[in-house]
């Protein structure tokens, strides 16, 4: 899928409808930009709020490792920070 987008003021681009409903991209989302071989390449990222459920899963799996918000919360950015490589 090739689309063509103006750059505005201030660097700004809008993303096609299309491309935003194809990779499910919506207002707030965070994206991660990189430039690779001289060519520009978005990536979706994570939000805070994608981590909600995260605290839970964790307590179940191990109910005997009492873990602090705070430590799941940075355990949980180190796995996903994968996702963005």
């Amino acid at each position: 899928m090739d689309e063509i987008v103006k750059v505005m003021a201030r660097g700004l681009i809008a993303l096609p409808s299309d491309v935003r409903k194809k990779l499910g991209v919506k207002e707030g989302d965070v994206l991660k930009v990189e430039v690779k071989e001289g060519e520009i390449v978005l990536r979706k990222g994570k939000r805070i709020y994608d981590l909600k459920g995260s605290l839970a899963k964790e307590k179940a799996q191990s109910k005997e490792a009492q873990k602090s918000f705070g430590e799941v919360l940075a355990e949980e950015l180190k796995k996903r920070r994968g996702e963005w490589k």
